[in-house]
């Protein structure tokens, strides 16, 4: 009898530690995986049009599917000098061929997403879609910048972009959207792990590699304030910083955190690698409270 009683009691005691360690897993965010496309410059020319179609058709195809995208800026080429008629008809051919990603999309402003900025375009500023309102209204749900949530992970997309007074592009983050990131970071919490997406690299060192180690880089190729930026951050648990604009692909690791910059589904704007590095994006798997990621191509080949 007593052996049985202590047989019982073991295993009570065994059912008990393994339906809490089942409870304290559940808690943990579960595995996914996204997808991060930068840099289409979607156009007419080039079978731009063709080459979007098929990167959307791999990420399509992609298994497992990808739970979202996100888009990381220059979506079209351009609207910064363009007519009206001409940006109306990119925004509009980009939502066409969008529409065929089964998987939701998410989408960062670029520099080429704004509206009538260049003189050259003949756009007065009073213009009612003029700058960054064209992107708003059409692709934004009425905002540059958001954030969500998806299996315990916070994703923060950012606007990076900034516009002179001359009427230029710049890399920066403003101050109503700092605050406005101060607050968000505040909500989620020390330990959600954070990955931002924006157009402008926070950081890179491409011109470095590229032209010696003590090169700066330019006010249009990196976000200016990124400093600024990151003291608002680095307390937070930002696991991975998405990036684009460069056509090139980098992986920088500082302390916790992964900066990407993920190449551009345009190669060479339509005219083949870029660099050496080929068209693709990036496909990011999520375990846990970790991730990997690749640089997926999609086999495309430019007219020469």
């Amino acid at each position: 009898m007593k052996t049985r009683i202590i047989q019982s009691c073991a295993f009570a005691f065994l059912i008990l530690f393994v339906g809490l360690g089942l409870s304290g897993c559940r808690e943990e965010p579960a595995a996914f995986r996204f997808v991060f496309m930068t840099d289409i410059h979607l156009q007419p020319e080039r079978n731009a049009g063709e080459g979007y179609a098929a990167a959307v058709e791999k990420v399509n195809q992609l298994k497992p599917r990808p739970d979202f995208v996100i888009t990381g800026g220059d979506l079209i080429m351009d609207a910064l000098g363009q007519t009206y008629e001409r940006a109306d008809s990119l925004y509009r051919l980009f939502l066409e061929i969008s529409q065929h990603l089964i998987p939701p999309a998410y989408h960062c402003i670029g520099n080429h997403e704004l509206f009538g900025v260049y003189t050259q375009s003949g756009i007065d500023p009073s213009h009612p879609e003029y700058g960054k309102a064209m992107f708003k209204n059409r692709i934004g749900e009425g905002s540059t910048y958001r954030s969500f949530d998806h299996q315990g992970w916070h994703f923060i997309l950012l606007d990076g972009i900034g516009i002179t007074p001359e009427r230029r592009y710049i890399g920066l983050i403003d101050e109503e959207q700092i605050e406005w990131l101060k607050q968000d970071l505040q909500k989620t919490g020390l330990d959600t792990p954070v990955v931002i997406a924006l157009h402008i690299p926070l950081f890179s060192v491409m011109t470095q590699f590229l032209r010696g180690p003590l090169t700066p880089n330019t006010a249009g190729l990196v976000i200016t304030n990124a400093k600024e930026v990151w003291d608002v951050c680095e307390d937070y648990n930002v696991r991975l910083v998405l990036q684009g604009h460069l056509h090139v692909v980098e992986d920088i690791g500082w302390r916790n955190t992964r900066f990407i910059t993920a190449g551009a589904v345009s190669g060479k704007w339509w005219e083949g690698p870029y660099r050496g590095f080929e068209e693709g994006f990036v496909v990011v798997d999520v375990r846990g409270n970790d991730f990997d990621w690749t640089y997926e191509t999609y086999g495309w080949q430019a007219e020469r």
